[in-house]
This record gives C-alpha cells, sequence and structure tokens, in this order.
C-alpha cells in the first residue's frame, strides 16, 4: 500500500482550514446581523419612549399651567368676594345687589377651588398654593412605572449594540486574510508551505477565540 503524499495531505488539510475558515467568518457574521437587529429594537424602543416622554411632559405642564390658573382665579374670587362684604360692613347702605354679587364671587371662587389637585396644595398663609414641582415629579413617577418615558437606557443599549456588531463584523479581517494565507498556499509553490500554513492557522485560531469570548461573554 502507497503511504500518503504529504503533499496531498497538505492540500487536504488545507482544504478543511479555508472550509473552516469560511463557515466561522459565516457565523460570526450572522451573530453579528443578530445583534444589529437588537440594536435596531433599541432605537426602536427609544423613539417610543421619547415619543411618550413628551406627550407625559406635555400633559404634565397642562395639568400645571391649569391648577396654578385656577389657584389664581380662586384667589381672586376670593379676594373680591371679601373686598365686598367688608364694604358691606363699613357702609351698609351700598346697592341691594351687593349680596348677589358677594355670592357670585364665592361661588366663582368654590368652582375653582374644585378643579384643583387638592392633594399637590400647600397653604401660604391663608393663600392655597399648587405645588407644581412635586406634582411634575410624582407624576412622572407614576408614569414611569406604567411605559417607559427615559429613552437614555434603550439609547445607551443601541450604541453598545452597534459597538459589539462593529467588532464582530471586524473579526471577519483575520477570517479573510487566514483564508487568503491558505489559498495562495494552496495554490501556489510558495516556498515554506508548512510555515505559512501555522501562521494562517494562527490568525484563525486568533479570530476564533476572540469571537467565543466576545459571543459568549
Amino acid at each position: 500500500m502507497t503511504p500518503p503524499n504529504p503533499s496531498d495531505r497538505l492540500k487536504t488539510s488545507l482544504s478543511v482550514l479555508i472550509a473552516l475558515a469560511a463557515t466561522t467568518a459565516a457565523l460570526v457574521s450572522w451573530q453579528a446581523s443578530r445583534v444589529g437587529i437588537q440594536a435596531a429594537a433599541a432605537d426602536s424602543a427609544a423613539l417610543a419612549a421619547g415619543l411618550d416622554e413628551a406627550s407625559t411632559e406635555f400633559w404634565i405642564s397642562a395639568d400645571i399651567f391649569s391648577n396654578l390658573t385656577d389657584a389664581r382665579e380662586f384667589l381672586v374670587h376670593r379676594e373680591n368676594a371679601k373686598a365686598i362684604n367688608e364694604e358691606y360692613l363699613h357702609n351698609p347702605n351700598v346697592p341691594a345687589h351687593w349680596q348677589y354679587e358677594w355670592q357670585s364671587e364665592m361661588i366663582r371662587a368654590r368652582a375653582r377651588r374644585a378643579q384643583l389637585f387638592t392633594d399637590f396644595l400647600k397653604t401660604d398663609g391663608d393663600h392655597p398654593v399648587f405645588e407644581d414641582r412635586r406634582y411634575r415629579e410624582t407624576t412622572r413617577a407614576q408614569a414611569a412605572t406604567e411605559k417607559a418615558v427615559d429613552p437614555t437606557p434603550f439609547l445607551a443599549r443601541a450604541t453598545e449594540r452597534r459597538q459589539e456588531a462593529r467588532r464582530l463584523v471586524e473579526l471577519n479581517a483575520l477570517f479573510t486574510l487566514a483564508i487568503f494565507v491558505f489559498t495562495i498556499v494552496l495554490k501556489t509553490d510558495i516556498r515554506r508551505k508548512t510555515l505559512w500554513t501555522a501562521a494562517g492557522a494562527a490568525l484563525y485560531l486568533i479570530g476564533a477565540g476572540i469571537a467565543v469570548v466576545r459571543i459568549l461573554f
């Protein structure tokens, strides 16, 4: 039986190494594609969170404006009612319709106060003051328990995923170079084929090792 030709064994080994490097490069590219999809999903989530944040801030600002307006109008009507009452007490000869005007101002004052978010009212002297800052913080925190209103974490994840995908794609340079070396050794009469094959194998092993670490860890 004729023993295998060393040259034939090397050609077979090179063919296997080329196929192995090409397959590994394809798997790394597939993983990079998956990571890229995750980055795109994070971008979409960041956009949705940004829209929810803007919507939440709009309604919070609208509520604050409404409550500040109601608090101011309440004070105006209440002070008007006090002024009308004091005018009568000091001058009983005022027109008889003073009581109607006093009642009208009191009704307007009560109506305005009824529209206020009383949980966020504090008293400054005898004047009710709407705590707009506390309302904003509390309402935003409540909204955050129901939906994402901060795009920052999603943007950070998208950036991280894109960087990871780019690093994986960059590894294909090592696999491509390894395949190039194997092909040169296989198809040409270059000297020191074993040494060149070892160099190509080293490139492949370095790339494969880095890929395993980046994918699994």
